[in-house]
């Protein structure tokens, strides 16, 4: 059985941490092996292996799933598409939508449950995966319910008095979905709900770093829905991910990943030139004026870095400040640190736990040093906390890195992880020009007081997202995505809602032709 990238060599939980999370996992986990949900059944992989789901604090095995092959994708795709063909793909818009609706009932009855799954596998705060991830991922199925009641099927443009022309929108048919492993149960929404609002099925896959709260909601999914309409092939990149990309009978994808992943979908799409939308990684300029209200920005700051330990493609990862502000700013900043919680996630006030694994740690670790090789200064943290509760848990101080030029490693790669870069401005023009010197454009942040300076600045920044005195802020009906090698397409709101559906032109002629020649 494989037990992927936690080095138990490292150390050992306490024995209270260790006892919470296996009563926990009791309560909401199976004691059997997770299938893969294929046709409406749970069924092993045909050649694949029986995998361990690992808890992020402990490294103990919290339950087993079947890995899928490529051969699994075909069979997935092959029940989706007769469900397509049978049953879903003949739903009107109103039993798609109190389909969705039903979902949204039972996952609230679940709610408290999928949070604790996300917090043992991926080791976030669970305040943060109840309150935040679990309740956005209801409230999608709610939002893209209501899409799929009020969506209009057709227009019909002025013509000739001979002619009428109209248009429908129809689903692609069976899509392929692969998902990341830092909000596992909140992208199961993001994704499926407007897949299956717009009528189409589904062949999902998710992260091996976090499987289980995807298999938990498509449990409850695939009780209100026909056999086939959602399936999900846990795998990996090379063998499921691949085989997704390049199925000659999916014509969508949609993936959230890294933007090296992200390219490896999009090459794999062009066999035969699926339709594809990308969420993919940020490197975040988080902008402090002068004039900003700095117990705000401070604030700002702390969600932007430290959110999710820094596992978030919108984490506001270069932080640039002012210099008029830079010293007062500074010092409140690593003060209102200190009041962070690093800790169980399974504890109610803790504020960030654990990254997902070992490997990933030492990859942020390796950020850091290399940093610091680089003339970066650590102004607080820089490693692994003294915490003899989470000895051996892939624990990663919230780290401020000063000193550090935006040329810097730390500064063009995507850290993901709890490590901020303070990077000290004067001149606006130059600042601007710095923000958007990335391969990235995902999101940014603006903290001023001036209408004139937030409005000026927001259209200047090359980012899908601006936010300006607030950090984060993600709604229903608000697009989501990304700039350059930060996507394709939006999340989250109508524009996602289409990018489900393809547009068909008609054109009736009742009048008489006119001759040719």
């Amino acid at each position: 059985m494989q037990r992927d990238n936690f080095d138990s060599e490292r150390g050992t939980v306490s024995e209270d941490v260790r006892e919470r999370h296996l009563e926990i996992a009791d309560t909401v986990l199976s004691d059997e092996p997770y299938g893969q949900l294929i046709g409406g059944e749970w069924v092993e992989s045909e050649d694949g292996e029986e995998c361990a789901a690992i808890d992020a604090t402990t490294g103990e095995t919290l339950a087993t799933y079947w890995r899928g092959t490529a051969q699994d994708v075909d069979r997935a795709v092959t029940a989706a598409q007769e469900a397509f063909n049978e049953t879903w793909g003949s739903y009107n818009p109103m039993q798609r939508a109190d389909a969705l609706d039903d979902i949204a009932d039972a996952l609230e009855k679940r709610k408290q449950e999928i949070a604790r799954i996300d917090s043992l596998e991926m080791g976030k705060a669970n305040q943060h995966s109840l309150f935040v991830d679990a309740t956005i991922m209801i409230s999608q199925f709610r939002y893209f319910a209501g899409l799929a009641r009020t969506a209009d099927e057709g227009r019909r443009p002025s013509s000739a008095s001979n002619k009428l022309a109209y248009t429908s929108r129809e689903p692609y048919g069976v899509v392929g979905q692969i998902s990341a492993w830092n909000f596992p149960s909140m992208f199961v929404a993001w994704k499926m709900g407007p897949a299956l609002a717009a009528g189409n099925t589904i062949v999902f896959k998710p992260s091996p770093r976090a499987v289980l709260s995807t298999l938990e909601v498509a449990g409850v999914m695939n009780d209100h829905l026909p056999d086939g309409t959602v399936n999900v092939v846990p795998g990996t990149g090379p063998d499921v991910g691949a085989r997704i990309t390049n199925h000659p009978e999916i014509r969508k994808l949609s993936m959230t990943g890294s933007t090296a992943a992200g390219k490896s979908v999009m090459e794999g799409a062009t066999s035969n030139l699926k339709a594809v939308s990308l969420e993919l990684g940020g490197n975040n300029p988080n902008i402090v004026f002068p004039d900003a209200n700095l117990d705000d920005a401070v604030e700002g700051a702390l969600i932007g870095s430290f959110f999710n330990q820094g596992e978030q493609c919108t984490a506001g990862s270069r932080l640039f400040v002012h210099t008029d502000v830079h010293e007062e700013f500074l010092e409140r900043f690593t003060e209102e640190m200190e009041r962070l919680t690093v800790g169980d996630p399974l504890a109610p006030m803790t504020d960030i736990g654990p990254l997902v694994d070992h490997a990933h740690l030492d990859r942020v670790q390796n950020y850091v040093d290399t940093a610091v090789e680089e003339g970066a200064t650590v102004a607080v943290g820089g490693g692994t906390p003294e915490a003899p509760d989470l000895a051996g848990a892939p624990v990663f101080e919230p780290t401020v890195l000063t000193d550090v030029e935006n040329d810097d490693t730390v500064a063009c790669d995507e850290v993901f992880g709890p490590v901020v870069s303070v990077i000290e401005w004067t001149d606006r023009e130059e600042m601007i020009e710095l923000a958007n010197d990335t391969e990235y454009g995902l999101a940014s942040a603006v903290w001023t007081t001036d209408l004139d300076t937030a409005h000026e600045t927001a259209d200047a920044l090359e980012a899908g997202t601006v936010w300006i005195n607030t950090y984060n802020d993600l709604f229903d009906n608000v697009p989501h995505g990304g700039y350059k090698q930060s996507g394709l397409g939006r999340e989250l709101d109508k524009e996602a809602f289409e990018s489900y559906r393809q547009t068909k032109t008609v054109v009736l002629n009742h009048g008489k032709l006119p001759r040719l020649g």
